[in-house]
């Protein structure tokens, strides 16, 4: 059975992939600050599906989230997806954005790498964006979230070189109808969620390092 470990998973494309790995017979982790909104997935995969009510981000999330998962022994699927979003450009937007969308997910990465490199197939997926792209940038702004989600591709990328018997992924969703993405988006949460899981059942080692969207398709750095 494939094991999944899904942060962000109370809500949007994390709650999606919460159900798409459920459906699929993976046995899935899901961690979250409020765990609510797993009852009813709960109740119906009683066996296979195992919330975590934790805040990573907080001192000693990582630590102890990386303890819970070493008991278990193993696992197939790391998939970062938890991660903010702002327009502002303070020294706290800054320092709060790298933080949690690059620090957290890289530190989170390197304490499973030891249950990770057990698996026959390890697989780490980072959900990045689009707008982390400096060939691609052509609007401005957004200076948090955008070099924030750069450094989280710079660490993967090292990450890839330094483990080469893991494959890593960084996965732009899509512009996505979910809290972050507001309702003008273009991309149905479920059509994503889709897209997303199917890019990481065919990560393997010859596609390690990759940034692609979640069509597949290859995105410029």
């Amino acid at each position: 059975m494939v094991t999944t470990l899904i942060t962000g998973s109370s809500r949007g494309i994390g709650f999606g992939l919460v159900t798409e790995a459920l459906k699929a017979g993976h046995k899935v982790f899901a961690v979250a600050r409020n765990t609510a909104s797993l009852k009813k997935l709960k109740d119906e995969f009683p066996d296979r599906l195992l919330p975590i009510e934790l805040d990573i981000s907080q001192p000693g999330g990582v630590e102890k989230l990386a303890g819970e998962i070493a008991k278990h022994g193993t696992l197939d699927i790391l998939v970062n997806n938890a991660g903010m979003m702002t327009q502002g450009e303070s020294a706290k937007d800054l320092a709060d954005s790298f933080w949690v969308n690059a620090t957290v997910p890289f530190l989170l990465t390197k304490a499973l790498l030891p249950v990770l490199k057990k698996s026959s197939s390890p697989r780490v997926a980072q959900i990045s964006t689009m707008m982390s792209s400096i060939a691609d940038n052509t609007s401005g702004g957004y200076y948090a979230y955008r070099s924030s989600k750069s450094a989280l591709n710079m660490l993967t990328k090292s990450l890839t070189i330094d483990h080469p018997t893991v494959s890593f992924a960084l996965i732009h969703p899509g512009w996505v109808k979910t809290d972050m993405g507001g309702e003008n988006a273009p991309t149905e949460i479920a059509d994503s969620v889709r897209g997303i899981f199917k890019v990481i059942s065919a990560m393997s080692l010859k596609t390690s390092g990759q940034f692609v969207n979640f069509k597949g398709d290859a995105l410029p750095w």
